[in-house]
């Protein structure tokens, strides 16, 4: 009898990787015609005449744009004005209306793209090419290009033209917290450091506190699937073969013998009720997570760095005066080794990519100055920590922050604001790691200055994808990944037996998995060539 896959995909499914490029024909210009002069050879910038461009982005960023004091100051030193254009309040609606403002000619002198839209317009002659402006006249952007090859070879095209600058991004992972309150209470008196370690952990919670029948020790928002690097069940490459759909470490590689073992252990949790079922089933959302994780509720959480500051920040400690959240170092894997985190997202933003607009070419000397002043070590001080004597002070010769994040990065939209969250899109830019572990509040800044350092992989590379590749790779994605979600969730809670798992594995193959293999071993390759 044959098993039916299906489930509610609207509840479960994932979101496609990306959409599908549409080829438009022209694009426009706007603003004054004013260049700036030449800047000097160490510093890049405008000089002598003022210069403008527009430049187009996602309205939240705009928002936070300019709030920022050091906005002003960046315009001031580089002499241009830079007009802010809206393309789309978040990162979701701009994407879906960049093709349509490229092709209907509203693009402005400069936006915001994906590096293959970057590369498809730049060749039909929408992009400039920035290599010869790089050449002639931004001596920091081709001093960061020349040190730092894997991004040259992500922004350069195969005949060397460069269409687009990309983001950095800094070096973070997501982590694992836990309410130390509540473990005291379970007496747990040793942080886990296995996963059976954890499981015990869980198990004494949940026995603990078992007249709430609510209370489910392991919990979280969306994506449940935690601690494949544990497990070795991760997607990676090794010895230049990729394992799994590659999602810089991210996603999974089913076909892995870790991978069963993982699923296997999930439905143990779910057995046994260690873990939320609202979490496993898709139907948990930020706020009902956040308001489990504030009233005892729920005890563990594996989540973007910042949250357990959050938590303690969002009302943890007015519910119950001795709530503390502290943060687990990441488990060591089977054989005792210590496991090394994903990076929460690819080091270089394939799809934060600066790029001018080819009517705007008499602005682009003027522009390319402007972005060589970002790449600048002025330019990296006054985004990284702002104007010397104001925001930070300098004590044998390392800058110390005069301002905190708990003061300013919590005050409302329309209010200026002294902030330095690198992970942020404002202009793209070289990353300053140490700088961004600073600017923390004190919680996360007591392990965030050495725990991505010391746990978070650096073996994982950025991929680039040809049109055709992405174009096939993200229809094929839009299938595979609410079908792979769909059905583990059935063998989780127990609607498929683990009898089932080859034909799961095969059926997943047949609708495309192992082809998106094959196409990120391909662009992994030709990164190599």
């Amino acid at each position: 009898m044959k098993t039916n896959w299906k489930v509610n995909k609207r509840s479960l499914g994932m979101a496609a990787v990306a959409s599908t490029l549409v080829l438009a024909t022209a694009c426009s210009g706007g603003g004054n015609k004013e260049n700036a002069a030449s800047p000097s050879a160490n510093e890049g910038g405008a000089s002598g005449g003022a210069a403008s461009f527009s430049y187009m982005m996602a309205g939240k960023y705009i928002n936070w744009l300019n709030d920022l004091k050091w906005f002003p100051v960046l315009q001031k030193e580089t002499n241009t004005k830079v007009e802010l254009v809206n393309g789309g309040e978040d990162d979701d609606a701009y994407k879906k209306n960049l093709e349509l403002k490229i092709g209907s000619g509203q693009f402005p002198d400069s936006g915001i793209v994906s590096i293959a839209q970057a590369e498809v317009y730049g060749e039909q002659g929408l992009f400039l090419d920035l290599k010869p402006y790089i050449d002639q006249f931004a001596p920091n952007i081709k001093a960061f290009l020349d040190n730092n090859p894997e991004y040259a070879k992500m922004v350069s095209t195969k005949d060397g033209k460069i269409f687009g600058l990309e983001q950095e991004y800094p070096t973070i992972s997501n982590v694992t917290f836990y309410r130390a309150d509540l473990f005291e209470k379970a007496g747990i008196t040793q942080t886990p450091r296995t996963i059976e370690e954890f499981t015990d952990a869980l198990r004494k919670l949940k026995e603990t506190f078992k007249s709430d029948s609510s209370f489910y020790p392991f919990t979280g928002r969306e994506g449940y699937l935690k601690y494949t690097e544990a497990f070795g069940a991760n997607d990676k490459i090794v010895d230049g073969k990729v394992h799994g759909i590659y999602e810089n470490g991210q996603g999974t590689d089913i076909h892995s013998e870790g991978f069963r073992k993982l699923i296997e252990w999930y439905i143990q949790l779910y057995d046994e009720k260690l873990i939320d079922p609202e979490w496993v089933a898709g139907t948990a959302t930020e706020e009902s997570w956040q308001t489990k994780m504030l009233t005892g509720k729920g005890a563990v959480g594996n989540d973007f760095f910042t949250r357990p500051s959050w938590f303690m920040n969002n009302g943890g400690p007015q519910n119950d005066p001795n709530y503390s959240i502290k943060v687990m170092d990441p488990f060591l894997d089977a054989s005792g080794n210590q496991t090394m985190l994903p990076p929460a997202t690819e080091k270089y933003k394939s799809d934060r990519v600066f790029v001018i607009n080819a009517k705007a070419k008499d602005k682009a000397e003027a522009i390319v100055k402007f972005m060589d002043y970002v790449f600048s070590e002025k330019g990296r001080t006054l985004m990284d920590y702002g104007v010397e004597g104001e925001s930070y002070k300098t004590v044998n010769g390392a800058k110390e922050y005069l301002v905190k994040f708990e003061e300013q990065g919590n005050k409302p939209i329309g209010t200026p604001v002294w902030n330095f969250l690198q992970d942020r899109l404002t202009f793209p830019a070289p990353v300053n790691n140490e700088a961004y572990y600073q600017w923390m509040d004190d919680l996360t800044k007591s392990f965030a200055t050495t725990f991505f350092d010391k746990y978070t992989s650096k073996d994982f590379s950025s991929l680039k994808y040809s049109t055709e590749q992405l174009k096939e790779r993200t229809t094929l994605l839009a299938k595979i990944k609410p079908e792979v979600n769909a059905v583990l969730v059935k063998f989780i809670t127990g609607q498929l037996k683990m009898t089932e798992w080859d034909r799961f594995l095969n059926d997943m193959d047949k609708i495309g998995y192992t082809r998106v293999v094959e196409i990120d071993q391909a662009a992994f390759d030709a990164m190599k060539q």
